[in-house]
């Protein structure tokens, strides 16, 4: 049987630990911390797809994204992907969110412009902070 060591517990450890495993390899898998604090705790690893380059690091990434959320639902680990929620107070912030929205590969980063009452309907709470 091959044999492979993963060093490192975060998501990305954790992936090819798991992947590794269901193509036969046996793994041990290390992570020096006690506690989720780590690189990939931090930065999430490659399932964090907004602020990747297009092309083949956005495909990496989005492919991350979908392995990910598979094995958190086999694991039972708590993966939500419910995606993050940025609100411009300033015409230059409106520009950028504008402007990202509108890129050719905003469908598949889950972009999308909210304008008027939308995110408060999405969520409410938000109510409170403006």
């Amino acid at each position: 049987m091959k044999r492979v060591l993963i060093v490192g517990g975060g998501i990305i450890g954790t992936m090819h630990a798991v992947l590794a495993a269901e193509k036969g390899f046996a793994v041990t898998h290390i992570e020096r911390d006690a506690k989720p604090q780590s690189a990939s705790v931090r930065n999430f690893g490659l399932i964090w797809v907004s602020g990747r380059l297009s092309g083949a690091e956005l495909d990496l990434a989005v492919r991350a994204h979908e392995l990910w959320s598979s094995i958190g639902l086999r694991a039972d680990i708590g993966f939500r992907a419910n995606g993050s929620l940025t609100i411009g107070q300033t015409d230059a912030e409106f520009a950028v969110i504008q402007e990202a929205a509108a890129m050719s590969d905003s469908e598949k980063r889950g972009l999308e412009f909210l304008i008027e009452m939308k995110p408060w309907r999405l969520n409410p709470n938000l109510l409170g902070i403006m």
